[in-house]
């Protein structure tokens, strides 16, 4: 079986997010599945199958090393690049196992996809958790209930990077919460705002970049801001970058890049 490995949301090698991505011929297991996401040891692996009546329909499916997902969007920018510019296809409809729609094409060298919108409401969590964060004085934070995921937002950039969070903290302060994103506006011409996602609830105490909270970011800061179009940089170590265009109130359009950086194969007969 082909294997890639696909760094998202960059167009330079080891930045981004790494993902796994693997052109599945014949139908695999489940189990096999779960034992190649494992071996790879990456945050999300995915598993493309081609439809047998069009190449540019796939099926995907997503799993951790320790468990199938729903959705990953930087495992979906991944794939999408590995079609795209790698197959040369024109564009790409990728089906998720629970039947989630996700078209990619290709915007010049990038990368654009559309993604679910959803809303967030206020919320007040527990001190304990503001203070696994180290988090004094909050501006806003809000709950958006589809994705489990706490949004904070933070006074500044400065702010936002000195935040390191005690994770044993952070897990014991909530059952609800399966993911922190704090975020702060940007104060240079760079970027609309800046952000970075904690998900130690699942086994990621920092994710590098997170196609799935932009799809809670872009309306917050839409709001604010008063725009629909906007640029994002999430500040981890690696880091990453995204376009945003607010279509409806219930759709996304991303625009980013991946890079390619191992291209193989995996025994598993």
């Amino acid at each position: 079986m082909k294997v890639f490995i696909i760094d998202a949301f960059t167009d330079q090698a080891f930045k981004g997010n790494p993902a796994g991505v693997c052109l599945v011929e014949k139908e695999i297991s489940t189990a096999t599945m779960q034992a190649i996401a494992s071996e790879l040891n990456l945050s999300e692996t995915a598993f493309l199958r081609r439809s047998e009546t069009s190449d540019t329909d796939y099926s995907i499916q997503y799993f951790t090393p320790t468990v199938a997902i729903d959705f990953c969007g930087h495992a979906t920018l991944a794939a999408a690049k590995l079609v795209l510019h790698h197959l040369n296809k024109p564009f790409v409809n990728f089906t998720t196992f629970h039947n989630l729609k996700v078209h990619a094409g290709s915007e010049g060298e990038n990368i654009k996809m559309k993604f679910p919108l959803y809303d967030a409401i206020d919320y007040t969590p527990n001190k304990e958790l503001y203070e696994a964060f180290g988090i004094d004085n909050p501006i806003a934070t809000k709950f958006a209930k589809e994705l489990d995921m706490l949004i904070i937002e933070v006074s500044d950039k400065t702010t936002l990077e000195s935040i390191t969070p005690d994770f044993a903290k952070a897990i014991q302060s909530s059952d609800v919460i399966k993911e922190v994103v704090v975020t702060a506006k940007s104060e240079d011409a760079d970027y609309d705002f800046y952000s970075r996602c904690f998900c130690p609830w699942i086994g990621i105490n920092e994710d590098p970049v997170t196609g799935a909270s932009h799809s809670v970011l872009a309306k917050y800061w839409s709001q604010i801001l008063g725009k629909t179009e906007m640029r994002a940089y999430q500040t981890s170590k690696r880091g990453g970058f995204m376009q945003l265009k607010i279509c409806s109130n219930t759709e996304l359009e991303v625009i980013s890049n991946a890079k390619i950086i191992v291209e193989g194969k995996i025994n598993i007969d």
